[in-house]
């Protein structure tokens, strides 16, 4: 009796390993879903020079190689207003019309100018039939031919003054736009008295398709930036949009104030996203650094219970949790030592959900 209980219990236990075994040759791999597909973004791990990055803050403003300031060219009062703040102007276009007793003094002289021109022509055509006749001597001629060029002389440069000015009819003269862009700046409006003596524009023109980014250098940092350094800005409106650009120039003049030098970033206003006075964060990548390392996006780490963690993406249906150990991390890169060989493809969104599925 004995025996058989011990074949009995025998029995069930190889019974239930068995079954244990069959469970567990059925349990499904891991695959990508088909919305996890399309939706995860991938990067390849590679060599990279570990990188120091300072962080700046700093501000965007125009490109002031490329703006436009209009001042009155003469003296008067805004007869017409054509343009407005942030509307988008084309080169010649008309800004305003100013009524100018400038301008009707300037349009005087231009009908003076051209009765003397008509007189002088008139005058020297009867002293050369006087001259032909022996009325008159050469030098009356040539007198008379040099009043001509006088008068012709003074007529061109009236009517270059009047182009100069676009004058239109009588007192009036037009405000042109000198280049295209926006109307970032306007300190002019209807009924308001111009005079030329005042030093501020009123207008300023920017075509907006580049802008600066200034960024503020403490000393502490001064010796760590340099120009053409790579340059990451991000800014409050677009904070998961990364612009990269490189530090174009410093301004080797400390800021009385804030004890700050100023550095220069130029960027490409695509679809004009940025608007002058935007605040900026500036991450500057310092590469003078002898040491290499394996190097993944920060954005694919993973951390938990104080480890990190990446995951390995070989295909849709092969994906690998691996620990790694990070020598060092910064705001785009986290360089790896040890865990993850070069040539290696992590993913970089949506890695959080795949880890948790592959640790179930």
């Amino acid at each position: 009796m004995k025996k058989i209980i011990i074949f009995t219990f025998v029995s069930l236990f190889f019974l239930a390993c068995g079954t244990k075994k069959e469970k567990k040759e059925i349990v499904q791999k891991f695959c990508l879903t088909d919305t996890l597909k399309k939706n995860i973004t991938l990067a390849t791990s590679e060599k990279r020079i570990v990188e120091n990055e300072i962080v700046l803050s700093g501000k965007i403003t125009f490109d002031e190689d490329k703006i436009a300031k209009v001042y009155p060219l003469a003296g008067g009062f805004v007869q017409e207003l054509r343009a407005n703040l942030g509307d988008y102007v084309q080169k010649g276009q008309v800004l305003a019309v100013i009524r100018s007793p400038e301008i009707a003094g300037f349009t005087s002289q231009s009908s003076i100018s051209l009765s003397a021109l008509k007189v002088a022509e008139k005058n020297y055509k009867i002293n050369q039939d006087l001259y032909k006749t022996g009325t008159i001597s050469e030098v009356e001629l040539t007198n008379s031919k040099k009043d001509l060029e006088t008068a012709q002389s003074e007529v061109n440069r009236m009517q270059e003054m009047l182009s100069m000015y676009n004058v239109g009819k009588a007192s009036f003269y037009q405000i042109k736009a000198p280049a295209s862009g926006f109307v970032v700046s306007k300190d002019i409006s209807l009924n308001m008295e111009l005079r030329t003596e005042d030093i501020k524009p009123i207008f300023t023109i920017s075509n907006m398709e580049n802008v600066w980014v200034l960024a503020n250098i403490y000393e502490s940092d001064i010796e760590d930036v340099k120009e053409g350094f790579e340059a990451n800005v991000t800014t409050i409106a677009y904070k998961d949009e990364n612009i990269q650009g490189k530090v174009d120039k410093i301004f080797q003049l400390l800021d009385p104030e804030s004890k700050v030098l100023k550095a220069k970033i130029t960027l490409n206003n695509k679809g004009y996203k940025l608007k002058p006075d935007m605040y900026a964060k500036v991450i500057v990548r310092n590469p003078n650094s002898s040491q290499t390392k394996i190097a993944v996006p920060s954005k694919a780490l993973i951390f938990e219970q104080n480890r990190y963690f990446l995951v390995v993406y070989k295909n849709d249906c092969d994906l690998e949790v691996r620990e790694v150990v990070v020598h060092k991390e910064t705001q785009m890169y986290a360089y790896i030592e040890s865990g993850i060989n070069e040539g290696e493809k992590v993913l970089t969104k949506y890695q959080l959900l795949a880890f948790k599925a592959l640790n179930n």
